[in-house]
């Protein structure tokens, strides 16, 4: 067996328009706080997992990619309240993608205010 040499993911990476603009949005929606400012980049946290670094860029695109005509986000996020964070979401007109229950999990796939598809998932309980 190979050695393991690495622990984990430290944090993921989004670019965005305006960094300004875009820490205030994720946490204002998504209760993010900010752990470092470094000019063009900002390092946020939520409550575990990996960190998310949002870089500002003149060059900008938005993080997704197409599978067999589907967008898929490149990042998820857990939640154990996502029925109230659809709901949130929706009084703050964020643009939802899809919001489906896949049996095992609840699927919420969304936009950020830069164009990032961002996706969010909730485990079903195992009673």
């Amino acid at each position: 067996m190979p050695q393991a040499f690495l622990s984990g993911i430290d944090h993921v990476q989004l670019p965005v328009t305006d960094l300004e603009e875009s820490i205030h949005w994720y946490g204002e929606i998504l209760g993010f706080k900010v752990i470092g400012h470094y000019g063009e980049s900002a390092m946020l946290s939520v409550h575990k997992g990996p960190n998310l670094m949002l870089w500002q860029t003149k060059n900008y695109s938005p993080v997704r990619f197409n599978k067999d005509g589907e967008l898929k986000p490149v990042l998820f996020f857990s939640s154990g309240d996502i029925d109230n964070l659809v709901k949130h979401l929706k009084e703050k007109n964020v643009a939802i993608a899809s919001f489906d229950d896949g049996g095992f999990a609840k699927f919420l796939k969304f936009y950020d205010l830069n164009g990032n598809l961002v996706g969010v998932m909730q485990l079903a309980d195992k009673r």
